[in-house]
Protein backbone atom coordinates (compact mmCIF):
# COMPACT_ATOMS: atom_id res chain seq x y z
CA UNK A 1 0.00 0.00 0.00
CA UNK A 2 1.19 3.07 -0.91
CA UNK A 3 1.76 6.53 1.42
CA UNK A 4 -0.08 8.61 -0.53
CA UNK A 5 -3.32 5.71 -0.10
CA UNK A 6 -2.62 5.17 3.67
CA UNK A 7 -2.54 9.24 3.92
CA UNK A 8 -5.78 9.37 2.47
CA UNK A 9 -7.39 6.09 4.51
CA UNK A 10 -6.24 8.13 7.52
CA UNK A 11 -8.18 11.29 6.51
CA UNK A 12 -11.25 9.59 5.86
CA UNK A 13 -11.01 7.90 9.31
CA UNK A 14 -10.52 10.70 11.28
CA UNK A 15 -13.51 12.62 9.53
CA UNK A 16 -15.39 9.68 10.00
CA UNK A 17 -14.54 9.83 14.05
CA UNK A 18 -15.15 13.44 14.13
CA UNK A 19 -18.65 13.08 12.48
CA UNK A 20 -19.26 10.40 14.97
CA UNK A 21 -18.26 12.68 17.65
CA UNK A 22 -20.32 15.27 16.84
CA UNK A 23 -23.51 13.73 16.52
CA UNK A 24 -22.76 11.73 19.43
CA UNK A 25 -22.59 15.39 21.29
CA UNK A 26 -25.60 16.68 19.69
CA UNK A 27 -28.10 13.86 20.49
CA UNK A 28 -26.57 12.89 24.35
CA UNK A 29 -28.15 15.82 25.86
CA UNK A 30 -31.73 14.43 25.05
CA UNK A 31 -33.26 11.33 25.67
CA UNK A 32 -35.99 9.87 23.09
CA UNK A 33 -39.44 9.93 24.79
CA UNK A 34 -43.14 10.02 25.21
CA UNK A 35 -45.22 12.35 26.31
CA UNK A 36 -47.55 11.50 29.11
CA UNK A 37 -49.82 14.11 30.25
CA UNK A 38 -48.40 17.41 29.49
CA UNK A 39 -49.84 20.32 31.09
CA UNK A 40 -47.99 23.48 28.72
CA UNK A 41 -47.20 24.10 25.58
CA UNK A 42 -44.16 26.64 24.40
CA UNK A 43 -42.86 27.03 21.04
CA UNK A 44 -39.28 28.56 20.47
CA UNK A 45 -37.65 28.57 16.80
CA UNK A 46 -40.64 26.71 15.66
CA UNK A 47 -39.91 23.98 17.98
CA UNK A 48 -42.76 22.93 20.51
CA UNK A 49 -41.69 22.81 23.92
CA UNK A 50 -44.17 20.28 26.78
CA UNK A 51 -43.84 20.43 30.64
CA UNK A 52 -44.99 16.36 31.11
CA UNK A 53 -46.66 15.24 34.31
CA UNK A 54 -45.23 19.11 36.07
CA UNK A 55 -41.79 16.67 36.25
CA UNK A 56 -40.03 16.94 32.88
CA UNK A 57 -39.37 19.27 30.03
CA UNK A 58 -39.21 17.47 26.44
CA UNK A 59 -39.62 18.71 23.17
CA UNK A 60 -41.02 17.84 20.16
CA UNK A 61 -38.56 18.05 17.24
CA UNK A 62 -39.34 16.60 13.22
CA UNK A 63 -41.85 13.84 14.49
CA UNK A 64 -40.25 12.71 18.12
CA UNK A 65 -40.85 13.52 21.20
CA UNK A 66 -37.43 13.45 23.29
CA UNK A 67 -36.80 14.50 27.26
CA UNK A 68 -34.40 17.43 27.85
CA UNK A 69 -34.22 17.04 31.85
CA UNK A 70 -34.08 13.08 32.06
CA UNK A 71 -30.87 13.63 33.75
CA UNK A 72 -31.92 15.80 36.40
CA UNK A 73 -30.63 14.06 39.91
CA UNK A 74 -33.46 12.03 41.57
CA UNK A 75 -33.00 14.13 44.65
CA UNK A 76 -34.40 17.16 42.76
CA UNK A 77 -37.45 15.47 40.90
CA UNK A 78 -38.80 13.98 44.67
CA UNK A 79 -38.13 17.78 45.96
CA UNK A 80 -39.47 19.95 43.68
CA UNK A 81 -42.50 19.79 41.41
CA UNK A 82 -42.22 22.42 38.22
CA UNK A 83 -44.85 25.08 38.31
CA UNK A 84 -44.22 26.71 35.17
CA UNK A 85 -40.94 27.32 32.42
CA UNK A 86 -40.22 29.62 29.74
CA UNK A 87 -37.48 28.86 26.71
CA UNK A 88 -34.52 30.86 27.31
CA UNK A 89 -32.53 30.06 24.28
CA UNK A 90 -32.27 26.62 22.91
CA UNK A 91 -30.15 25.08 25.42
CA UNK A 92 -31.48 26.99 28.16
CA UNK A 93 -34.58 26.82 30.42
CA UNK A 94 -35.88 28.56 33.25
CA UNK A 95 -38.04 26.57 35.14
CA UNK A 96 -40.32 27.95 38.16
CA UNK A 97 -40.61 25.64 41.27
CA UNK A 98 -43.04 27.52 43.39
CA UNK A 99 -40.63 29.43 45.69
CA UNK A 100 -37.37 29.25 43.74
CA UNK A 101 -36.43 29.67 40.26
CA UNK A 102 -34.12 27.16 38.36
CA UNK A 103 -32.16 27.99 35.10
CA UNK A 104 -31.58 24.36 33.24
CA UNK A 105 -28.82 24.12 30.68
CA UNK A 106 -29.73 21.25 28.75
CA UNK A 107 -26.99 20.38 26.71
CA UNK A 108 -24.40 20.67 29.53
CA UNK A 109 -26.93 18.83 32.11
CA UNK A 110 -26.21 21.73 34.41
CA UNK A 111 -29.05 22.77 37.09
CA UNK A 112 -28.35 26.24 38.61
CA UNK A 113 -30.41 27.85 41.09
CA UNK A 114 -31.24 31.35 40.76
CA UNK A 115 -33.91 32.73 42.58
CA UNK A 116 -35.47 31.65 46.25
CA UNK A 117 -37.40 33.54 48.31
CA UNK A 118 -40.61 32.54 51.15
CA UNK A 119 -43.48 33.20 48.87
CA UNK A 120 -44.80 30.54 46.83
CA UNK A 121 -44.58 31.98 42.71
CA UNK A 122 -47.01 30.14 40.45
CA UNK A 123 -46.69 32.14 36.92
CA UNK A 124 -43.67 33.25 35.32
CA UNK A 125 -42.66 34.88 31.90
CA UNK A 126 -39.57 35.82 30.03
CA UNK A 127 -39.28 39.24 27.52
CA UNK A 128 -37.15 39.95 25.10
CA UNK A 129 -34.19 41.52 26.87
CA UNK A 130 -33.49 38.04 29.45
CA UNK A 131 -35.74 39.61 32.36
CA UNK A 132 -38.11 37.21 34.25
CA UNK A 133 -41.24 37.75 35.19
CA UNK A 134 -42.59 36.23 38.56
CA UNK A 135 -45.93 36.04 39.67
CA UNK A 136 -47.07 35.07 43.65
CA UNK A 137 -50.88 35.63 45.36
CA UNK A 138 -49.65 39.52 45.97
CA UNK A 139 -46.75 40.36 44.04
CA UNK A 140 -44.82 40.67 40.64
CA UNK A 141 -41.47 40.73 40.91
CA UNK A 142 -38.97 41.31 37.56
CA UNK A 143 -35.36 39.36 38.15
CA UNK A 144 -32.58 40.87 35.21
CA UNK A 145 -30.62 38.32 33.32
CA UNK A 146 -27.81 39.34 36.07
CA UNK A 147 -30.34 37.58 38.84
CA UNK A 148 -31.13 41.00 40.24
CA UNK A 149 -34.43 41.07 41.89
CA UNK A 150 -37.08 44.18 42.15
CA UNK A 151 -40.66 44.60 43.01
CA UNK A 152 -42.58 45.94 39.50
CA UNK A 153 -46.22 45.67 40.93
CA UNK A 154 -48.00 44.90 44.17
CA UNK A 155 -51.44 44.02 45.55
CA UNK A 156 -51.68 47.33 47.40
CA UNK A 157 -51.11 49.31 43.97
CA UNK A 158 -54.22 47.76 42.92
CA UNK A 159 -57.31 49.79 42.86
CA UNK A 160 -59.26 50.05 46.18
CA UNK A 161 -62.44 48.42 44.87
CA UNK A 162 -60.53 45.59 43.33
CA UNK A 163 -58.41 44.93 46.63
CA UNK A 164 -60.71 42.33 47.94
CA UNK A 165 -59.42 40.31 50.58
CA UNK A 166 -59.88 36.73 48.80
CA UNK A 167 -58.53 37.84 45.79
CA UNK A 168 -55.06 37.16 44.61
CA UNK A 169 -52.60 37.32 41.29
CA UNK A 170 -52.74 34.14 39.07
CA UNK A 171 -51.51 34.41 36.03
CA UNK A 172 -48.80 36.81 34.25
CA UNK A 173 -47.76 37.05 30.59
CA UNK A 174 -45.49 39.13 28.35
CA UNK A 175 -47.41 41.51 25.79
CA UNK A 176 -45.69 43.93 23.15
CA UNK A 177 -43.47 46.59 24.18
CA UNK A 178 -42.52 44.64 27.53
CA UNK A 179 -45.91 45.29 28.49
CA UNK A 180 -47.69 42.74 31.48
CA UNK A 181 -51.23 41.14 31.38
CA UNK A 182 -51.56 40.61 35.25
CA UNK A 183 -54.67 38.05 35.80
CA UNK A 184 -56.41 38.76 39.39
CA UNK A 185 -58.63 35.88 40.53
CA UNK A 186 -61.71 37.09 42.38
CA UNK A 187 -63.98 34.65 44.29
CA UNK A 188 -67.03 36.94 45.07
CA UNK A 189 -68.05 37.71 42.17
CA UNK A 190 -66.52 35.21 40.91
CA UNK A 191 -64.37 36.47 37.87
CA UNK A 192 -60.84 36.95 36.66
CA UNK A 193 -59.83 40.65 35.81
CA UNK A 194 -56.86 41.33 33.73
CA UNK A 195 -54.31 44.64 34.28
CA UNK A 196 -52.20 45.65 31.66
CA UNK A 197 -48.84 47.39 33.39
CA UNK A 198 -46.15 49.04 31.72
CA UNK A 199 -42.07 48.45 31.90
CA UNK A 200 -42.34 50.72 34.98
CA UNK A 201 -45.62 48.86 37.09
CA UNK A 202 -48.05 51.42 35.98
CA UNK A 203 -51.61 50.47 35.33
CA UNK A 204 -52.63 50.91 31.31
CA UNK A 205 -55.70 49.53 30.70
CA UNK A 206 -58.31 46.74 32.66
CA UNK A 207 -59.78 44.38 30.99
CA UNK A 208 -62.70 41.91 32.61
CA UNK A 209 -63.12 38.98 30.87
CA UNK A 210 -66.40 38.04 31.82
CA UNK A 211 -67.80 41.33 30.38
CA UNK A 212 -65.75 41.55 27.53
CA UNK A 213 -67.35 37.83 26.36
CA UNK A 214 -70.86 39.00 27.22
CA UNK A 215 -70.94 42.10 25.52
CA UNK A 216 -70.22 40.03 22.21
CA UNK A 217 -71.88 36.63 22.82
CA UNK A 218 -74.54 37.35 25.14
CA UNK A 219 -72.40 34.64 27.81
CA UNK A 220 -71.87 34.65 31.23
CA UNK A 221 -69.32 32.25 31.77
CA UNK A 222 -66.30 32.86 33.88
CA UNK A 223 -62.70 33.07 32.28
CA UNK A 224 -59.50 33.25 32.70
CA UNK A 225 -56.13 33.92 30.28
CA UNK A 226 -54.48 31.14 28.73
CA UNK A 227 -51.74 33.20 26.47
CA UNK A 228 -50.64 36.44 25.09
CA UNK A 229 -49.81 36.13 21.44
CA UNK A 230 -49.70 37.43 17.90
CA UNK A 231 -50.83 40.98 19.96
CA UNK A 232 -53.90 39.16 21.28
CA UNK A 233 -54.87 37.85 24.55
CA UNK A 234 -56.28 34.27 24.19
CA UNK A 235 -59.00 33.63 26.94
CA UNK A 236 -61.14 29.95 27.57
CA UNK A 237 -64.45 29.85 29.70
CA UNK A 238 -65.67 27.55 31.92
CA UNK A 239 -67.17 26.28 28.76
CA UNK A 240 -64.27 24.65 27.13
CA UNK A 241 -64.59 27.55 24.42
CA UNK A 242 -61.61 29.55 23.20
CA UNK A 243 -61.48 33.31 22.40
CA UNK A 244 -59.20 35.60 20.41
CA UNK A 245 -59.02 39.09 21.73
CA UNK A 246 -57.16 41.92 20.58
CA UNK A 247 -56.97 44.80 23.46
CA UNK A 248 -55.82 47.47 20.88
CA UNK A 249 -58.83 47.33 18.79
CA UNK A 250 -61.32 45.39 21.05
CA UNK A 251 -62.12 42.64 18.75
CA UNK A 252 -63.12 39.34 20.05
CA UNK A 253 -62.90 35.97 18.08
CA UNK A 254 -64.10 32.53 18.98
CA UNK A 255 -61.48 30.25 18.13
CA UNK A 256 -62.89 26.71 19.49
CA UNK A 257 -66.13 25.43 20.69
CA UNK A 258 -66.41 22.01 19.94
CA UNK A 259 -67.66 18.67 21.36
CA UNK A 260 -65.81 15.41 20.51
CA UNK A 261 -68.08 12.63 21.05
CA UNK A 262 -72.15 12.08 22.55
CA UNK A 263 -70.42 11.77 25.97
CA UNK A 264 -68.09 14.20 26.55
CA UNK A 265 -66.73 17.32 26.22
CA UNK A 266 -62.39 19.01 25.88
CA UNK A 267 -61.54 22.38 27.09
CA UNK A 268 -58.43 23.97 26.40
CA UNK A 269 -55.85 24.26 28.80
CA UNK A 270 -52.79 26.13 26.89
CA UNK A 271 -51.79 26.72 23.13
CA UNK A 272 -49.02 28.51 21.06
CA UNK A 273 -49.26 29.57 17.43
CA UNK A 274 -47.00 27.84 15.26
CA UNK A 275 -47.77 29.50 12.16
CA UNK A 276 -47.98 32.99 11.12
CA UNK A 277 -48.74 32.21 7.28
CA UNK A 278 -51.60 29.71 8.30
CA UNK A 279 -52.64 31.44 11.19
CA UNK A 280 -52.64 28.23 12.72
CA UNK A 281 -52.17 26.74 16.80
CA UNK A 282 -51.48 23.23 18.78
CA UNK A 283 -53.44 23.26 21.42
CA UNK A 284 -53.68 21.02 24.82
CA UNK A 285 -56.90 19.87 25.43
CA UNK A 286 -57.82 18.03 28.32
CA UNK A 287 -61.30 15.94 29.14
CA UNK A 288 -63.87 18.19 30.85
CA UNK A 289 -65.97 15.24 32.95
CA UNK A 290 -62.32 14.64 34.85
CA UNK A 291 -59.45 16.37 33.76
CA UNK A 292 -57.28 13.35 33.30
CA UNK A 293 -56.78 12.81 29.96
CA UNK A 294 -54.96 15.31 27.68
CA UNK A 295 -54.72 15.57 24.32
CA UNK A 296 -51.99 17.64 21.24
CA UNK A 297 -54.03 19.11 18.59
CA UNK A 298 -53.71 21.12 15.71
CA UNK A 299 -56.22 24.30 15.32
CA UNK A 300 -56.50 24.96 11.68
CA UNK A 301 -57.34 29.20 10.46
CA UNK A 302 -60.56 28.01 9.51
CA UNK A 303 -61.46 26.58 13.32
CA UNK A 304 -61.15 23.27 12.83
CA UNK A 305 -59.57 21.03 15.08
CA UNK A 306 -56.64 18.27 14.20
CA UNK A 307 -57.29 15.56 16.91
CA UNK A 308 -54.03 13.53 18.06
CA UNK A 309 -51.76 16.24 16.30
CA UNK A 310 -49.49 14.64 18.93
CA UNK A 311 -50.07 11.15 20.52
CA UNK A 312 -49.99 11.17 24.47
CA UNK A 313 -49.67 7.87 26.77
CA UNK A 314 -52.51 9.26 28.13
CA UNK A 315 -55.62 9.29 25.87
CA UNK A 316 -59.20 8.88 25.53
CA UNK A 317 -61.16 7.57 22.58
Amino acid sequence: MSKKLQVIILIVLSLLITVTITACSTTSWKAKSRLNNPTQIEVHENYLYFLDTYSTIKIYDRGTIYDLTSWLPEGFRKENTIMDFAVVNPSKIAALTGSSLYLIDVQKKEIKKIFSDKDNFTSMDLDQKGNIYLISAKQVLRITPEGEKSLLFAFENLPSDQRQEDAYFSRIFVGKNDHLFVELHKRIPFSNIVFELDGRGNITDTYDLRKIIEKSFSTTSAARILDYQDFSLFIVDTRGKLYKYRPGTGSLRKLFDVALGDFHYWRVIDLVKISDDFDEYVLLVTDSDTGNFTRVWKLLKDGTPVGNFISTEVTRD
